[in-house]
Parts: structure tokens; C-alpha cells; sequence
């Protein structure tokens, strides 16, 4: 009855899912640079996890001889296009000593715009931020205990310095653009904070699935993680996730099969269709398609199958209606009607007379006047 597995349909579709373009797309329009909110080490870390190159700003302040040229050189980490369009794809840390006023800032994180009140100087939450910034920075990379500022560095997902701008003057942009180039191609694929924040609920989200025998929403969900990413760490766990929902998927068809083979026709068919819904608009669901197809035209099976989809047509249409209640009184009476005309022989048909006799009653005269 049934031809081929899930094998033949793998590899060819996961080439499909493996191989869009997602690291190809074009880089979103530069926008202020909203930098790390968190210790140091947190940074280094998000930046290994979203395999993307760290780069770091750290700023010592004297109040008594401040410096036109490096005042400039911090603000325009804020304002520069070229870096705001680099900047999804970098983890950026700003440190620095003194105590600013706040001031309200426009940042977006998250797809979400907000005004915000934050340092003047360093768009940290609080000065104390920047300035533990700044101390984890000088316990990190000080040289024989001394930190030329203002430092700017740039480090690899991996926490290797590929480029130490600390003598003292501000560093050329050109150059720092053209590092961080260089180390976002060498780096291969990385994720966007957003990209990041997706993937973790998705994975989080597919092991709950799989824990609650979901299989098939699990293998959609990692499916959407491999939409996301297919060369980082993310994407390996995706598919070894996928490939356990796969093993599952092909366990519960097998015994849907044995079930058919046994008469539980129905049964079968029903446990079918329920997997086939939580994989609509995957390559698997086509392949659930053609089983349930099978079944359907299976001279033993048809007429108990055609009953029962009758059944859940009639429960749907019960469900609409009532959905709609006294919300939307002429749609909710619509679907009793149809309900009643195309399905009275059916469980919900009969309650649908129960609780609308006079629909029913009319219904009925205009069936004998035909």
C-alpha cells in the first residue's frame, strides 16, 4: 500500500532546509549601536555562543586634560553607519571610568524601539556598568599593569585578539572597519542577538515537544531553527533533534501500519492525520498525504474513514459556530445551517437540532420543498 520511507525523502529535503541563504542575505540598515549590557565575561561568551568577533572599547577619563580627538573618537562609536551596519553581527563592549548625567536615548532591541534614560556618555544603564566594563577590560588585556586608552580591541568568537588598537590615540576607523570585516568572513556564519534569542526558545521549545511525544511538531520546530542557522552550533543540535523526531515519526507510522493491517482502520488514519497536522508545510506532511490517500481508497477501510471525516467536518463546523456565538450572530447562524443541511446524520448534527429545533424545523421545509 505504502511505498518508500522517510530515508529516500531525507536527504534530498535536507539539502533544501540546509543549504538557504542565510548568511548571504543583506545586512539590515545601520542603526544605533546598542552595546552589551552585562559583565565581560558574559560578552565573551555571547559572543562564542552567536559565533560572531567581539570588539571593545575601554576609555580612562582625566577630567583635567580632556581630549577633543578622543571625545570624538567615542562618540562616533554611537553614530558611525558603517559600524551600525556591521553591528548585528558583533558583540560590541564599551567600558570607561567617570559618572556622566543620564539622557534619554531611542535604542532598539529586539525589533522593539524605546526611549531610554542612559549614561550620556557610554549608553550603559548606569555609570557603574561602564565603569566594571572598564575594569575587567584593564584586569584582561593591561600590559605589565598598564592599559593604554583610548583601547580598542577586536577578538575572535573563539576569545583570541586579532587586532589591539591600545596606544594611547584613537584608532583609525578605516582600520577598524576593515578587522572586523575580515573577522566577521572569517568567523563564517554568525547570529543576530534576535537570530540568538529565536533559536534558544526554538530548541527549548523542541525538547519540550519531544519530551511530551510531540514528534512531529518537534521535527517542524527544528526544522525552523535550521531556517535560522545550518553552520553553528545551534544547527548541529537542531539536527540531532530532527533526526530523533524523525526515528519517533517513523516508529508511529510503522505501528499506524500495523494498526491498518490489523482493521483498526480508523484508529490508524486518525493517528495519521494528527501527525500530518503538526507538520503542515514541511516536505513531511506531502508524504503523510499520500498514506492517508492510501487509506482512503482502500476498499476495506473507505467507507469507515469517510464516516469519521464527516464526523470531524460536523465537529468543526459545531465548534465555529459556537466560537462565534453572540459575538457574530448571523455568521454563528450561518454555520448551524450548513451544519444542519450537510451533516445532519452526523453527532453533531444531532445536537445541533437539539439546541436549534427551529433552524432545524426550517431547514427541513426548505430540503422537502425541493
Amino acid at each position: 500500500m505504502w511505498k518508500g520511507t522517510l530515508a529516500a525523502w531525507l536527504v534530498p529535503a535536507f539539502v533544501v532546509v540546509a543549504s538557504g541563504p542565510f548568511q548571504a542575505k543583506k545586512p539590515p540598515l545601520a542603526k544605533p549601536v546598542v552595546p552589551f549590557e552585562g559583565s565581560y565575561d558574559e560578552a565573551r561568551t555571547r559572543a562564542a555562543e552567536r559565533n560572531v568577533p567581539l570588539l571593545v572599547f575601554a576609555f580612562h577619563e582625566d577630567p583635567k586634560e580632556p581630549h577633543e580627538d578622543v571625545q570624538a573618537y567615542r562618540k562616533e562609536i554611537f553614530s558611525r553607519a558603517d559600524l551600525g551596519a556591521l553591528a548585528p553581527l558583533l558583540v560590541i563592549v564599551v567600558g570607561g571610568t567617570g559618572v556622566h548625567d543620564p539622557s534619554p536615548v531611542e535604542v532598539e532591541v529586539g525589533g522593539q524601539k524605546s526611549t531610554l534614560q542612559l549614561c550620556s556618555h557610554y549608553r550603559s544603564e548606569t555609570c557603574m556598568a561602564h565603569q566594571k566594563l572598564f575594569d575587567s577590560i584593564y584586569k584582561e588585556h593591561n600590559v605589565e599593569g598598564e592599559l593604554k586608552t583610548p583601547a580598542t580591541l577586536l577578538l575572535g568568537p573563539d576569545r583570541r585578539e586579532i587586532e589591539n588598537w591600545s596606544t594611547g590615540s584613537a584608532a583609525s576607523w578605516d582600520d577598524v572597519i576593515a578587522a572586523i570585516k575580515l573577522a566577521q568572513s572569517k568567523a563564517g556564519e554568525g547570529l543576530t542577538e534576535v537570530q540568538f534569542a529565536d533559536v534558544r526558545a526554538l530548541l527549548a521549545r523542541a525538547a519540550s515537544e519531544l519530551d511530551k511525544g510531540q514528534f512531529g511538531a518537534a521535527w517542524a520546530t527544528y526544522a525552523k531553527v535550521l531556517g535560522i542557522t545550518t553552520k553553528t552550533s545551534f544547527a548541529q543540535a537542531a539536527r540531532e533533534g530532527e533526526a530523533r523526531a524523525l526515528g519517533s515519526i517513523e516508529d508511529a507510522r510503522k505501528a499506524a501500519r500495523e494498526s491498518f493491517a490489523a482493521g483498526k482502520h480508523v484508529e490508524a488514519y486518525r493517528e495519521l492525520d494528527l501527525l500530518r497536522e503538526a507538520l503542515v508545510g514541511t516536505p513531511l506532511e506531502k508524504e503523510l498525504l499520500r498514506e492517508l490517500a492510501a487509506m482512503e481508497k482502500d476498499k476495506a477501510a473507505k467507507d469507515a474513514i469517510a464516516a469519521w471525516k464527516r464526523e470531524q467536518e460536523a465537529e468543526k463546523l459545531w465548534s465555529e459556530a459556537q466560537a462565534l456565538g453572540a459575538k457574530e450572530p448571523k455568521k454563528a447562524e450561518a454555520k448551524v445551517r450548513t451544519l444542519l443541511r450537510k451533516f445532519a446524520d452526523t453527532q453533531a448534527g444531532a445536537r445541533a437540532r437539539t439546541r436549534y429545533p427551529e433552524w432545524a424545523a426550517d431547514e427541513d421545509k426548505k430540503r422537502e420543498a425541493k
